[in-house]
């Protein structure tokens, strides 16, 4: 599926879709307890890939129309097939729960093409410490063999991914021995705040001094009833639509542990009008000037893409820092980011470690998604100001984390034709 978008401007309000990364850690979580209800759960193919592996687990799990109601696992089941899709979140979590798993049998974890070049091996390694069998090839990119059993104990670990942290963080509490687990470094640290926060309202018992954590084992996962936020990631989209080309009115925007938030803040710094209203839980974004800054993207990786595309019209440069893990993503983002600016005539540098972008007219042109959800949901906005209609490729990719974009844009007043 491609979409053309062509120069419009955009009014009205819209409730964002909830939090891909609470719904993923609060489906298992309810997996692991007795009895839980799910509210406003996003549903997409990510977090489906999530729902699916729970049910593999052994969780029976009924859909109605407000909620997932959930009867989790007396015991995991492993020893089979399971699929994360393109969902980086899903293999990790189920890479640490199924070492829990007391089948004979190897559990397979896999994915898609894209996931497939994802690398597991620090997370491997910790798991194998802690008495996991681990099989696979290279950095252990997909496909993974994974047998039990993790017991617990000691372990430390360099993690290129927060979701490394936050696979032993449910994986260590179930375990039969107490755990203490040393963070030396890692990125993306407000994902591993979401993860605390689900496992706090799990009833499970982390005790921590920095990024130290100190876990009893034998614990037991007591979720009741969880109502997951709207998913700041995705709201940034639709704040940078109102900031490019209208007013835009964002509903259900509440604080949260969501380290995406800062997004308000960027917009703000670089000139943007954003008003928030914490109470309310109303965002409201309007068309406006915008000056270049630098950006230190260490806890914030999936916002670089719409920061990258805001620099793209603002006045004079703006240097995006601290963001090589962006190229450990569902595609090396840095690069992605890259080609597509200058596609469409946008002076901009490469780094090691992110991208320095001048400002400039949007003349139209071809981006391409590289089968990635990001470079669709962010590059489809410089359709709006751009002087010649822009095409994406491949978009439908943006079922991974917002089905709908294309339509809510639309409603907004933007301009967008939907080509099979």
């Amino acid at each position: 599926m491609d979409v053309i978008i062509r120069k419009s401007e955009v009014y009205g309000s819209v409730t964002p879709p909830p939090s891909k990364s609470y719904t993923h850690r609060v489906f298992l979580a309810s997996a692991l307890s007795r009895s839980s209800k799910v509210y406003n759960a996003l549903i997409s193919d990510d977090t489906l890939a999530t729902l699916n592996c729970c049910r593999k687990i052994g969780a029976l799990i009924e859909r109605n129309k407000d909620f997932f109601k959930f009867w989790g696992c007396y015991e995991i089941e492993g020893g089979k097939y399971f699929y994360s899709a393109n969902s980086g979140t899903t293999m990790r979590l189920f890479l640490g729960i199924l070492s829990l798993s007391k089948s004979s049998k190897y559990s397979i974890l896999d994915g898609d093409e894209s996931l497939r070049k994802r690398p597991n091996k620090e997370l491997v390694e910790a798991l194998k410490i802690l008495g996991a069998d681990i099989k696979g090839f290279g950095r252990f990119e997909p496909p993974v063999w994974v047998k039990g059993i993790v017991k617990g104990g000691d372990v430390k670990i360099k993690a290129k991914s927060s979701q490394f942290i936050s696979s032993l963080l449910f994986t260590l509490p179930l375990a039969t021995d107490d755990s203490t687990l040393k963070v030396l470094d890692v990125k993306s640290k407000p994902y591993i705040e979401i993860t605390l926060h689900v496992l706090e309202e799990s009833g499970v018992k982390i005790e921590r001094e920095g990024f130290t954590f100190y876990i009893e084992g034998e614990q037991e996962f007591k979720l009741r009833k969880f109502d997951v936020p709207s998913d700041f990631s995705s709201a940034s989209y639709l704040i940078a639509a109102g900031i490019l080309a209208g007013k835009v009115e964002l509903k259900n925007m509440f604080e949260s542990k969501q380290g995406d938030k800062k997004f308000v803040e960027i917009v703000r710094e670089m000139g943007g009008k954003v008003r928030w209203n914490k109470d309310n839980g109303v965002i409201v974004a309007e068309k406006s000037e915008l000056e270049g800054i630098e950006v230190d993207a260490g806890d914030i990786p999936d916002l670089v893409p719409t920061i990258a595309v805001l620099a793209s019209v603002a006045k004079g440069r703006t240097v995006i820092y601290n963001a090589e893990h962006l190229r450990l993503k569902e595609i090396d983002r840095i690069e992605g980011i890259y080609q597509n600016l200058r596609s469409l005539g946008i002076e901009v540098k490469k780094r090691d470690d992110g991208l320095e972008i001048k400002g400039g007219m949007i003349k139209g042109g071809v981006v391409d998604t590289f089968g990635d959800h990001r470079m669709a949901l962010a590059f489809t906005l410089l359709g709006l100001v751009s002087e010649k209609r822009i095409l994406i490729r491949n978009a439908k990719v943006v079922s991974v984390s917002y089905p709908d974009y294309f339509d809510v844009l639309r409603k907004l007043g933007a301009n967008i034709e939907v080509r099979s």
